[in-house]
């Protein structure tokens, strides 16, 4: 089996510096159009004809860049908010240039701390993981999947796949740009274990 991850293209509320969760419903700008049909030939050329699955976030800047791919392939689009990106409650929709560093709370790490009331990097990692958990009773191992979601939960993806903890997201290696097509290890997503197969998100879109 082989695993791609894509990263949605650039949507409404990137090119105007606003702050990305859950509740946004930023569709893609023309450039995000133009990124996501990129992607799609790039990830055309990687499965050369194979048989594909593709899963998506159900929010709408990644849903449409997942179209453009399965579009091109002619395969079937899934959609699941295991995929969804980090929550960031009350901050999301704030510009960008409004954010100020908090200080972390005694004894946590900044990895375990929900900013704005929405999720921490910990409740991500069990999220992925049950995602994880959900993909293994619907993928077929002798083909390729494809996995489009958004730039946090997919620097959270790598690091359940890898086998590291919450405190071990590798954010400078690990990030995808814009419309990114990244094939890695599909060895995580194949290994058996008790994780649950509820596929509930961690939080709800406004």
């Amino acid at each position: 089996m082989r695993l791609l991850i894509v990263r949605h293209g650039e949507s409404t509320a990137n090119r105007d510096h606003l702050v990305l969760g859950q509740s946004l419903p930023a569709p893609l700008t023309e450039l995000g159009r133009l990124q996501a049909e990129a992607a799609a030939a790039t990830v055309a050329g990687l499965v050369a004809g194979g048989p594909v699955q593709l899963f998506s976030s159900d929010a709408v800047r990644a849903a449409s860049t997942a179209q453009a791919i399965a579009d091109r392939l002619g395969a079937r689009l899934n959609v699941t908010p295991l995929l969804r990106e980090q929550c960031l409650g009350e901050l999301e929709g704030r510009p960008v240039s409004e954010l100020r560093a908090l200080p972390t709370p005694a004894g946590l790490d900044v990895s375990e701390v929900a900013w704005g009331g929405g999720e921490s990097i910990v409740q991500i990692r069990e999220r992925t993981r049950r995602l994880r958990a959900w993909l293994r009773t619907r993928i077929d191992a002798r083909g390729t999947v494809v996995l489009v979601g958004h730039g946090d939960a997919l620097c959270v993806l790598q690091t359940v796949l890898a086998g590291r903890g919450h405190r071990d997201v590798d954010w400078e290696h690990d990030s995808l740009a814009p419309a990114e097509v990244r094939e890695i290890s599909a060895a995580g997503l194949a290994d058996e274990c008790g994780d649950g197969v509820s596929p509930g998100a961690g939080c709800e879109v406004g």
